[in-house]
């Protein structure tokens, strides 16, 4: 055999090597496969095995794979005799058998599927040292034995990437079949090959035969990819889980250039995003009411982007179905997105609870985390979600951050003295209130600077601008909601020519709650009556909407009049919120919402003066909503179908989806409200309320019942689960 074939036959041993190597879930595997040599070393472990199986038992007939160790011992004397092989080709041969079957043992039906696999292999690999008595080139031999050296390494990587898996025991039943018929792939190649072994072929052939195990190898992994995405997308579909991609656009659209590079400069956050540095995995952004924190976390979310994975949710007052489960839920999927590797991790997992149980998707986080290397997980508004929802998501989220080593969590939030509590020293901290002035200096610079290309000021004007503007930064003491508030009035107030110095008095910045004062003030103090009321109600309704109502919803709601069935609710102009409530409130998509959840807090508050009565509010909403389903519009036998198209048209009905879904839990809220605890349970007291009506309103107390009743039935998962099957 010349050298230049020698090189090229050690060369194509090499490479089997490598996408052997390359392929391992656990790399740390190869090395301890490396630590076995020779048949004696697998043949102490059957030994061992047969003891402890017999002592217990459970004697499982390891003579059932000897045919195999027989055919591996003749393999492994030729390639030692004409491939001059080096020792990480013997090591490949005997290593993998030997933990295979240290693994197996573990579980009876694992021990019994790996035993009847090689006991099926072990009949079909050619008496090796038989056979190469019929090849004169030795060239010939070589090609043949690597093509036997793959498909040993092939059998290797499906049976060790599968009996390594962590919950073994729970989907060997479901995943099994899978990896038997891809070793049923690899045991028609060994058919193939050996068929090879008895004439004397040509290189060609042999190079074919390679080239067509390649290809259905390929084939088979294909179909196996599209298989685990089709997997991936249906359960993705089942759970639904929330997407945050269009709030993380939407807040870092508002982030001013310049501001919150006094963040990425901070040690303590050079320390988190730095994962060789164990000490702060967790990291906590607090601060007042506005002080720009979620703007910060969108910036650290695009800081970390291109460093490794990242994570994210924006959570908000005005999603009431958000849920510690639900967050879980997106980072899960969010996780395994764009990961062949996490999806089929994820397809491994038990899907059984995964909708209805925080510990278990919690668990499964971990391990997909766990598997996914290097990841940022950053979560804004901890404080947005109801009191037990966030006591449980920080639970898990502490939890998380202690056992995966190469996560790193970013939490954003007000100082609420449950969250406080429960990251008490186990987290890093920073106050951004106290380290914001710069930015807020950024921001009113760039205000001012806009302010000014776009409309012509006479000198003295701008001059004085820049010293009424001058002391903002100072004395904002890290509030920053300019953002959504006096940017907003500012550019409102110049527009109508009112004084200028009135655009820093409206909003001085120093605390949030000022800025509420003045908007309530000035709707009490309004000589319109009825500007005050549709602002009072306009803001009591986006308060107590069980859902955010759109701009077109609430132009409806306020032209309803109670009582009058025969009304066209027709809208004649078009409502601008802000200008009846102020910058408090802002219009995103069409959906009206305060610009901060302590907006709400607030005005509902029963010791300010002027607050709005939020049980009055829910009554008064209700009561529209089924005064405007009780209209002759409504009363679909009774008009033409020309004048239905004609209420479409006319937007009659642009209230009605909302009224139609919630009427009936505004009535509940209502209820809850007026027994002066919004933590109790709404069903406590539903039954007895509405019979309290029976003696009086008979036909309603039975509509009411029957609602209450099916309302329910529907929220049962028995329910659910039917619903989904038909």
């Amino acid at each position: 055999m010349t050298a230049r074939s020698s090189d090229a036959v050690r060369h194509a041993f090499n490479s089997a090597i490598q996408d052997f190597k390359n392929n391992l879930k656990d790399p740390g595997l190869y090395d301890q496969i490396l630590q076995t040599t020779s048949i004696d070393q697998v043949y102490d472990a059957t030994d061992q095995l047969q003891k402890g199986q017999s002592k217990t038992g459970r004697l499982r007939h390891l003579s059932k794979i000897e045919p195999f160790l027989d055919r591996l011992r003749d393999y492994s004397s030729v390639v030692e005799t004409f491939v001059q092989a080096k020792p990480d080709v013997l090591a490949l041969i005997w290593g993998p058998i030997k933990l295979l079957l240290l693994w197996a043992d573990a579980l009876t039906k694992s021990f019994t599927a790996i035993s009847d696999t090689l006991e099926e292999v072990g009949s079909l690999l050619p008496e090796f040292c038989e056979v190469t008595n019929i090849f004169t080139n030795s060239v010939r031999l070589q090609e043949i034995l690597v093509l036997f050296f793959r498909d040993i390494l092939d059998l290797y990587l499906i049976t060790i990437n599968f009996f390594s898996l962590t919950r073994l025991k729970i989907v060997f039943e479901t995943l099994w079949p899978i990896q038997r018929d891809q070793i049923k792939l690899v045991i028609k190649h060994i058919a193939r090959h050996r068929e090879l072994m008895r004439t004397e072929v040509r290189l060609e052939e042999i190079r074919a035969a390679d080239e067509a195990r390649q290809r259905e190898l390929e084939h088979f992994a294909q179909a196996e990819e599209t298989a685990i995405k089709q997997e991936y997308f249906t359960l993705r579909a089942h759970v639904s889980p929330k997407t945050y991609d269009h709030d993380l656009y939407r807040h870092h659209a508002t982030v001013c250039d310049g501001t919150g590079k006094w963040l990425f400069r901070d040690q303590l956050f050079k320390d988190w995003v730095d994962h060789s540095k164990g000490t702060t995995r967790i990291l906590w952004l607090k601060g007042i009411p506005g002080a720009g924190r979620t703007l910060l976390a969108s910036s650290v979310i695009r800081h970390t982007q291109p460093i490794s994975k990242t994570i994210f949710a924006f959570l908000t007052y005005n999603d009431t179905s958000t849920t510690a489960l639900s967050i879980f839920h997106s980072l899960v999927f969010q996780l395994a997105s764009d990961s062949l590797a996490l999806q089929t991790e994820l397809r491994q997992s038990n899907h059984k609870n995964l909708r209805n149980s925080l510990e278990e998707t919690a668990d499964l986080l971990q391990s997909l985390l766990e598997c996914a290397g290097e990841t940022y997980v950053v979560i804004d508004g901890i404080d947005e979600i109801e009191l037990v929802e966030r006591s449980r998501l920080l639970k898990q989220l502490i939890k998380l951050g202690e056992a995966c080593q190469k996560c790193r969590i970013l939490l954003s939030s007000r100082s609420e003295d449950d969250v406080s509590t429960a990251l008490r020293e186990k987290v890093v901290d920073i106050k951004v209130d106290q380290r914001n002035a710069g930015s807020i200096k950024t921001f009113v610079n760039h205000q001012m600077k806009t302010w000014f290309d776009q409309r012509c000021f006479k000198a003295e004007t701008r001059h004085d601008i820049e010293g009424w503007a001058a002391p903002l930064a100072s004395n904002a003491k890290g509030m920053l909601l300019s953002d959504h508030g006096s940017a907003e009035a500012s550019s409102e107030v110049l527009g109508r020519g009112v004084r200028i110095y009135s655009i820093f008095n409206i909003f001085p910045l120093s605390n949030a709650y000022s800025s509420y004062i003045r908007i309530l003030q000035r709707i009490e103090t309004s000589t319109d009556r009825a500007f005050r009321h549709n602002a009072r109600m306009i803001l009591g309704w986006v308060g107590c909407a069980p859902s955010p109502m759109t701009r077109h919803e609430l132009e409806q709601a306020l032209v309803i009049n109670l009582g009058q069935v025969n009304q066209d609710p027709r809208v004649n102009s078009v409502l601008n919120v802000v200008e009846f409530c102020g910058p408090i409130v802002e219009v995103i998509d069409d959906y009206v919402q305060f610009v901060h959840f302590t907006v709400k807090e607030y005005i509902f508050n029963e010791r300010i003066d002027g607050f709005i009565s939020l049980s009055d509010m829910t009554l008064e909403l209700a009561i529209r909503c089924i005064s405007y389903l009780c209209q002759d519009h409504h009363d679909l036998e009774s008009i033409e179908e020309e004048e239905i198209e004609d209420s479409i048209l006319s937007g009659s009905y642009r209230l009605h989806n909302f009224a139609y879904t919630y009427w009936w839990k505004l009535i509940k809220q209502y209820l809850a409200l007026s027994k002066g605890d919004q933590a109790v349970q709404m069903e406590f007291d539903m039954s007895e309320a509405i019979l309290a009506l029976k003696s009086t309103q008979p036909d309603l107390a039975e509509m009411l019942l029957n609602v209450f009743q099916f309302q329910s039935a529907s929220s049962e998962a028995d329910y659910h689960l039917k619903s989904s099957e038909r």
